[in-house]
């Protein structure tokens, strides 16, 4: 009787041990930061002004959408975006994780420009959910500029989505540029806006 109860004891220890393996009451969670480039391309402006930019005179620039494709790692990246703004560090930001725009430019001219990255091309013009709207400007005398913005929680939960679908994003910068001088601007092919995009996003690396 004393050996059947000892290895009854036994075995409900071993029973507890092993459900507590399964579910570790104290199992670590931490999040971490990951860099990632975004495809982008130029805006040729002798695409848009063949030879000249008049004097005192403006124009719509823009790069064809494109899709920017995030099957891999990189839609493993946003499937597991931190969404709770409370594991952020960003003083008075909705989400933690960060949109870098870098605009360059070889001419002397200024530029104001959006950026759009959105789940379908028809929501490029910020009528979808969760469309990424980034404006930016450039002075005259700027060569190059680069500005961040930080996620709201709609945009992150549409990059979430579509990186747990492997749906592509759609990606586009258009505006204007202007050439405030009272002689005109000189443009060859040489000339344009460079565009450079990224994201650093925080993901959990152990749920």
């Amino acid at each position: 009787m004393r050996l059947r109860r000892a290895l009854a004891l036994m075995g409900a220890v071993s029973a507890a041990v092993v459900a507590a393996c399964e579910h570790p009451p104290f199992a670590p969670k931490w999040d971490a930061d990951m860099y990632m480039p975004l495809s982008t391309q130029p805006i040729h402006l002798n695409t848009f002004f063949p030879v000249a930019i008049p004097p005192a005179t403006s124009g719509a620039v823009s790069f064809l959408a494109q899709q920017q494709d995030i099957s891999g790692v990189l839609g493993d990246v946003l499937k597991n975006m931190v969404t709770d703004a409370s594991r952020c560090t960003s003083s008075g930001a909705l989400s933690c994780d960060l949109l870098v725009l870098k605009v360059t430019k070889t001419t002397a001219v200024s530029a104001t420009d959006t950026l759009f990255v959105a789940n379908a091309q028809a929501n490029l013009n910020a009528a979808g959910a969760g469309t990424i709207v980034f404006p930016i400007a450039l002075a005259t005398t700027d060569n190059a500029k680069t500005d961040s913005l930080y996620l709201t929680q709609a945009s992150v939960a549409m990059l979430q989505a579509a990186g747990d679908t492997k749906t592509p994003l759609w990606v586009q910068l258009r505006g204007q540029v202007t050439n405030p001088a009272a002689t005109p601007v000189a443009i060859t092919t040489a000339d344009s806006l460079g565009v450079t995009l990224s994201v650093t996003v925080r993901v959990a690396v152990s749920h």
